[in-house]
């Protein structure tokens, strides 16, 4: 399933609602696997051994805002570390560190994305933009 979901958040503090609804207690084991979003995009969590965590992108924004979700962003692939950023008992986040291509190449890209639940099912997003008019680039497996 690909596509984003956009949704109007009516004030600043209903930007928590805005997305998927948030998991908490989330562990690496529970996030491996592909991820689709929208354009092509793609998002692979993988597991090397040991403590070791990678990711490979294709078709990534080079952009971090609500264009992404236009159809004619750039974009490129990519690989590095990935990581969850949340602390036990808080929202899952994920962390991305890409290792390629170089910031010049991939631009101010999308590296922090939130951990929600859809049907029962896991999904990454990140919120963009303004608060105020809900926007979000959602990966779904």
């Amino acid at each position: 399933m690909t596509g984003s979901l956009l949704a109007g958040c009516s004030s600043i503090s209903d930007a928590a609602g805005c997305g998927p609804a948030p998991s908490a207690e989330v562990s690496q084991a529970d996030l491996y696997g592909s991820y689709s979003g929208p354009h092509g995009a793609r998002l692979d969590l993988t597991a090397v051994g040991g403590t070791s965590v990678t990711f490979s992108v294709e078709s990534w924004p080079k952009e971090d805002g609500p264009e992404i979700l236009t159809e004619d962003v750039p974009t490129f692939d990519g690989s590095g570390i990935w990581k969850l950023l949340n602390r036990p008992g808080e929202d899952g986040k994920v962390g991305l560190a890409f290792s390629g291509p170089d910031p010049g190449a991939r631009g101010a890209t999308v590296t922090e994305l939130l951990v929600g639940k859809e049907d029962g099912h896991t999904v990454l997003f990140a919120r963009l933009g303004d608060p105020d008019v809900c926007r979000t680039f959602r990966l779904a497996p």
